[in-house]
């Protein structure tokens, strides 16, 4: 082969093999097998070392990674890299769109500005330089003003285009970032090997991306959404959009989830719509950035002395917050366990105000090595429970008092022990074993009442503990008892309140046993279990008699909630109190319908808002045909249905890969 043919050979093969790269990690779409691009890559590399005149330091065979470094090279950036003023409201967001239009105004431009609405990537911030279509360096944002030279790294990058389709010189600002799976998978192995554990997706890219050895960043997957463009030179761009489609065009991974919008409302709903959405993505996300779409009005609004005036990062609610710990109270739960929950100096954590926090149990807090008086850190777990998570250490106050369980119950004084499972393991948690005491005995007809349960409308833990502490309610059957006249006339309550607190005990009387079964609040008798063994016995008199082993023989239903369930009832104390309760209730047979047996052994989680059933329809149409409805999301769920605004069980649908289906996917399904 000629020489002028082998380069012509050596410049197709590096624009196929970028082409293929770009379908493949940017678009996800390959078009070639694996081994087919192996195969080019290999001829390449022969042929760059059989004519090492045509090799090129940013040919795609040297994406494997060079030789170690020994340090990073210190770069001046071409173009400040400026970070975005922050705001963590609507009214906030309105203000700073009124500063822009009084600039503006005062600049006599008539042209009100529209904006693009990005997500917000936690990731590192990252700045190539492309010349004349290739990739001259890559570097770090550093102190905005000077980065570190980590081209080589970046090399390794698959998602980075190393020739441009277009003989462009630019800069290209990006974010990068890393797969949440492939930190669980990282920290995996480092567990294992006792090194220290990365905190998040962010800290891993920035960990990986400043490796000295680029061959341990080419066994990483890091991605870069490519953002904004600088220093264009022989293109003309009139709007930040536009930036975003030449990016998409010249090979980089671009963002889909952003907006273009002329008002301040459309940015609002987008916002609301990525707070709960954001735990399902790939990618860490910690709010979204505003700027204005046309690059003119940008230029006249220009910086501040630390921002640009043109765009603003609009915060989630923060997730992850410090306090002070004031003291640890210990809780008496429904089946006897003791939870430990901080008492907290209030402080607002993903837009609610929080006072007081799980610290689950024993094993937590030695792992917290916890003491009164401690800075913690605070997060809601799922967006939902706060929880404290790790302790300041070096603002820990001198000869402070450790945190230490109870010897006995803080209810009855009982004298607490741990209890063996099924499978012969000690729990970590405490138990109160009295049947007598006070503190599960209320925390039981609590769990009778609510919602899930039997569902009086009006009775809320409140009003029942003053019912207790007061002497009007005993035991389940007592709440029936319960006259208007006991009622009035105690604090918070009138004539009215009075008989509408009658009339919706009066309306609970009719129950599915389903629904009474759960609301006896039986140990690992779930929701979900509850309708099982109410299919099982058909009926209240056969809760008394039914067997261990019928209920095994139940799927879905274990050796555990089996003998808790047949344990539970064969105390007379128990029997008698249900005994005295049915006398109030009308419970029919429990009919099972199955319109076919299609999702026998399946069982689905239900997450997020969905537009044509209420959860529980959902729920019973896949119980009609057989499936089972569970609360968590594991490694035996076969499907997620996820409807608008799915919370935390969405990430961890994606997290241990099950299938999720949207509501139109589930109504095929059950069709």
């Amino acid at each position: 082969m000629k020489k002028n043919e082998v380069k012509k050979r050596i410049e197709e093969l590096r624009l196929t093999l970028e082409h293929h790269r770009y379908l493949y990690h940017t678009l996800d779409a390959p078009e070639i097998s694996d081994e087919v691009y192996d195969s080019l890559i290999r001829e390449l590399d022969t042929l760059e070392k059989e004519y090492p005149e045509f090799d090129h330091p940013m040919s795609p065979t040297h994406r494997v990674g060079s030789e170690p470094l020994t340090e990073f090279k210190k770069v001046k950036h071409e173009v400040l890299q400026w970070s975005y003023d922050n705001v963590f409201s609507k009214d906030e967001l309105i203000a700073w769109e009124k500063k822009l239009t009084t600039i503006l105004e005062k600049e006599m431009i008539k042209d009100k500005p529209s904006y693009v609405c990005e997500l917000k990537i936690d990731g590192l911030k990252i700045v190539l330089t492309y010349k004349d279509g290739v990739l001259l360096r890559a570097a770090t944002r550093g102190d905005g003003e000077v980065g570190e030279d980590i081209t080589e790294n970046i090399k390794t990058v698959k998602s980075i285009p190393l020739f441009l389709s277009q003989p462009l010189s630019m800069v290209v600002v990006g974010e990068a970032w890393i797969d949440k799976h492939d930190l669980e998978t990282i920290n995996t192995t480092r567990k294992k090997n006792n090194l220290p554990l990365y905190a998040n997706t962010r800290n891993l890219a920035a960990g990986t991306l400043r490796q000295l050895d680029p061959s341990v960043v080419a066994k990483r997957n890091i991605h870069i959404f490519a953002y904004d463009i600088e220093n264009l030179e022989g293109a003309n761009l009139f709007t930040q959009k536009d930036e975003l489609l030449l990016l998409k065009s010249l090979g980089f991974e671009v963002n889909s989830e952003y907006i273009h919008t002329g008002n301040l409302d459309d940015i609002e709903l987008f916002y609301q719509k990525w707070i709960p959405k954001r735990h399902a993505e790939r990618y860490g996300i910690d709010g979204l950035v505003v700027k204005v779409d046309q690059i003119s009005l940008c230029e006249r609004l220009g910086y501040t002395a630390k921002a640009p005036r043109f765009g603003i990062a609009y915060k989630f609610p923060a997730e992850e917050v410090t306090t002070k710990l004031l003291r640890v109270t210990f809780q008496v739960g429904r089946t006897g366990a003791i939870t430990p929950v901080a008492e907290l100096e209030p402080v607002r954590v993903a837009g609610s105000l929080v006072k007081r926090a799980t610290l689950h149990n024993k094993d937590e807090i030695d792992r917290l090595s916890l003491c009164i008086g401690d800075t913690v850190s605070l997060r809601k777990a799922g967006d939902v429970i706060p929880e404290v998570f790790d302790v300041i250490t070096t603002l820990r106050p001198k000869k402070a008092q450790k945190v230490v369980m109870p010897r006995v119950c803080p209810e009855c004084k009982t004298s607490l022990s741990t209890e063996e499972s099924v499978l012969g393991e000690r729990s970590v948690a405490l138990y109160c074993k009295n049947e007598a005491c006070p503190g599960k005995h209320r925390e039981n007809i609590i769990h009778f009442v609510s919602r899930k349960a039997l569902n009086i409308d009006g009775l809320g833990e409140k009003i029942l503990e003053t019912f207790i502490d007061l002497g009007l309610v005993h035991s389940y059957a007592d709440i029936f008892r319960l006259k208007k006249e006991d009622i009035e006339g105690l604090p918070g309550f009138g004539e009215k309140s009075a008989e509408n607190i009658i009339l919706s005990i009066k309306a609970s009387r009719n129950q599915s046993l389903d629904r009474f079964i759960f609301a006896l609040g039986i140990r690992h008798v779930g929701e979900e279990t509850a309708r099982l063994i109410a299919s099982c016995v058909g009926n209240q008199e056969r809760l008394f008699s039914v067997s261990q082993q019928e209920l095994e023989a139940l799927y879905g239903v274990g050796r555990a909630v089996a003998e808790s369930f047949v344990a539970w009832f064969s105390s007379s104390k128990n029997q008698k109190q249900v005994r005295e309760v049915l006398q109030y209730l009308t419970i029919p047979e429990y009919a099972v319908e199955k319109v076919s047996t299609a999702l026998l052994g399946k069982t689905f989680v239900l997450t997020g808002t969905l537009e044509r059933f209420s959860r529980e329809a959902a729920g019973e149409e896949i119980r009609k045909r057989g499936g089972a409805v569970s609360n968590t999301v594991s490694s035996k769920t076969s499907y997620v249905i996820a409807g608008e605004t799915p919370g935390s069980k969405l990430q961890e649908a994606v997290k241990k890969n099950v299938p999720v289906l949207s509501e139109d996917e589930f109504l095929k399904l059950i069709e």
